[in-house]
């Protein structure tokens, strides 16, 4: 049956007929947002740093250590990728019509460009061989600027409200709550379903306290 046709990344039921399933489709617009987010910055922050190599000797620095490289390698290897894999995807996705704006030649703005169309990408037949390319060079980036970024789920749906035709009602999609020590976005609570609807753990609080006292107020008439 199409509902229990497995995803050809984690082999969960993808829901429908896509060879990938939403939440690994979700996976990679979190990995596209933090590009976007920091991770391009960061990089090219680690690309301009100066290494040095080699240690001292006797109290000397060795001729390895007087002489560093102007780049960091494994930084500028990453970013390569990096940029190598989101330029053919944004290639590939622009020619099938997803979109018809195509971005900036930078990082930051490709990744912008391809999050909101992952989703729909992710029903192609080549949806295996994006996600899972976008996901590896992604991590490979985060390994090489060493700013690890932890996703936590949150077990409540997101409540900012939408309208479904003229209807409001809650979004209700998967949050998650980033901790990057360090980063701009640390403690930021994201939705799966639309990048905009981001808020804080504190934001949450006050959201929860202001549903109870709505709640007994209505207990109380």
């Amino acid at each position: 049956m199409a509902d229990h046709y497995p995803c050809d990344l984690c082999a969960r039921p993808s829901g429908d007929d896509a060879p990938v399933c939403v939440r690994c489709a979700d996976e990679t617009v979190e990995g596209l947002r933090s590009v976007h987010d920091w991770l391009a910055e960061a990089l090219e922050d680690a690309v301009a740093r100066r290494t040095a190599l080699g240690g001292t000797s006797g109290g000397k620095r060795t001729r390895a250590a007087a002489a560093p490289l102007p780049i960091d390698l494994r930084a500028s290897e990453a970013a390569s990728v990096l940029h190598g894999t989101l330029s053919t995807w944004v290639r590939v996705l622009h020619e099938e019509s997803a979109t018809s704006r195509l971005p900036e030649d930078d990082l930051a703005d490709m990744a912008r460009w391809l999050a909101p169309v992952i989703r729909w990408a992710r029903a192609r037949g080549y949806a295996a061989e994006l996600i899972d390319e976008v996901n590896a060079a992604v991590r490979q980036a985060v390994r090489a600027v060493d700013r690890p970024v932890r996703r936590i789920p949150i077990p409540e749906p997101c409540r900012v409200i939408i309208l479904d035709g003229q209807t409001p009602k809650a979004c209700g999609g998967r949050l998650t709550v980033l901790l990057a020590p360090g980063l701009p976005i640390d403690g930021q609570v994201r939705c799966a379903e639309d990048s905009d609807h981001v808020s804080t753990l504190t934001d949450l609080e006050v959201a929860r306290r202001r549903a109870r006292r709505v709640r007994v107020r209505l207990a109380r008439t």
